[in-house]
């Protein structure tokens, strides 16, 4: 399991755990879990992920829960079959929904794994809260990084949409996910390596 502080607007929100677990057949399950700090339960922060790949770490299901003092709770769940099928929720309301003949597709979670195992640009296919966001995974190449952890040499990757923004900084030595960054349009969320556990 890895350990990271979280970061929002500037503000520590709480430590997230990112767990990965083998699934039988080949496949994986990933889930991030924030266990909050006091402001952050005060303003309601919140932030669950949850994802299902097959062998190819490409999503298979997914479920983000993101709440916040402004937008309350957004909730999306992704099936991937043949289509992806994805519901879309605000305060317990169906608000949206979306299909896309799009494979393969990934998710927050299954986007680190992928870059772990397949450190290299391309395009691809993101799950976002509106819909798939299709666009470069780009290399902006090397670069050293300090968090919490320690320092590290790292290869960062950028996936940068209005839809969806995601960044990643992997060690080169251990491939370890070391910073991350994610959100959609403006709003970002910054997550630093603490430790493993």
């Amino acid at each position: 399991m890895l350990v990271y502080g979280l970061e929002y607007r500037g503000v520590g929100i709480g430590r997230y755990r990112i767990e990965a677990h083998a699934e039988p057949g080949g496949g994986w399950r990933f889930r991030g879990m924030l266990e909050r700090l006091a402001l952050a339960r005060l303003l309601g922060f919140d932030l669950a992920l949850s994802s299902q790949t097959g062998a190819d770490l490409a999503t298979r299901r997914f479920e983000k829960r993101i709440r916040s003092p402004i937008e309350g709770e957004i909730r999306l769940l992704a099936e991937v079959g043949e289509e992806v099928r994805a519901l879309r929720y605000q305060n317990g309301r169906l608000v949206g929904r979306y299909r896309a003949r799009t494979r393969p597709v990934w998710d927050d979670l299954s986007l680190v794994y992928h870059i772990r195992v397949q450190p290299r640009a391309g395009e691809l296919a993101f799950l976002g809260l509106y819909g798939v966001v299709r666009g470069p995974l780009r290399a902006l190449g090397t670069r050293q990084v300090e968090v919490p952890a320690g320092r590290f040499r790292t290869r960062t990757f950028r996936f940068d949409e209005p839809a969806a923004f995601f960044e990643l900084d992997l060690s080169e030595r251990a491939r370890l996910p070391v910073r991350i960054v994610f959100g959609y349009g403006k709003e970002r969320v910054i997550a630093r390596l603490l430790g493993r556990e």
